[in-house]
């Protein structure tokens, strides 16, 4: 099993795991687990377009090392609004509205609410976190997994893994 749903089925266990009174720190890890799960997801989907061939594992973990998560948040911002929501040296990119799929703005609010929520599980101590919103939490993971699954390969969705990465760059062009 991979890293990204290795840590899935980690917040799935450990939001779980007591069944009765569910400790704080399993639920609060569980958030950050699911966040992860698909930070690391996209991350590699992204090194992998960029980089490609077998050998190149060692230049493929430094560009994934230089995903930031402010700009990811961002930039999964922007492209949670759709087509008509992005700026327009992105529109320009994609050819028009009819080659965003709608699957690409549930993966983009999946990743900005996850990423809301892993930090307010981590950070914030003020936040009650419940076993029902981390199990929802979970929920959103998996199922923008699927949804990431079905539109890999569009044009749209490769240009939502480079501007992971370059969003803010291509904004000082």
């Amino acid at each position: 099993m991979s890293l990204p749903r290795d840590l899935l089925a980690q917040a799935r266990l450990l939001a779980t795991k007591e069944p009765r009174c569910p400790k704080d720190a399993s639920l609060r890890r569980a958030v950050s687990a699911a966040y992860y799960a698909f930070f690391h997801l996209l991350t590699d989907e992204a090194s992998r377009f960029l980089i490609s061939g077998s050998d190149r594992d060692s230049l493929r973990n430094l560009v994934a090392r230089g995903f930031s998560h402010s700009e990811m948040g961002r930039t999964a911002k922007a492209f949670l609004s759709g087509y008509g929501g992005l700026t327009q040296h992105i529109q320009s990119i994609i050819p028009d509205a009819s080659g965003y799929p709608e699957e690409l703005s549930t993966v983009a609010a999946a990743f900005y609410d996850l990423q809301t929520a892993r930090y307010a599980a981590d950070y914030d101590m003020s936040h009650r976190v419940t076993r029902d919103e981390t199990l929802t939490l979970v929920r959103l993971a998996e199922s923008a997994f699927a949804d990431w699954e079905k539109i890999r390969t569009h044009e749209a969705a490769r240009i939502f893994l480079v501007a992971l990465l370059m969003n803010e760059k291509w904004k000082r062009r």
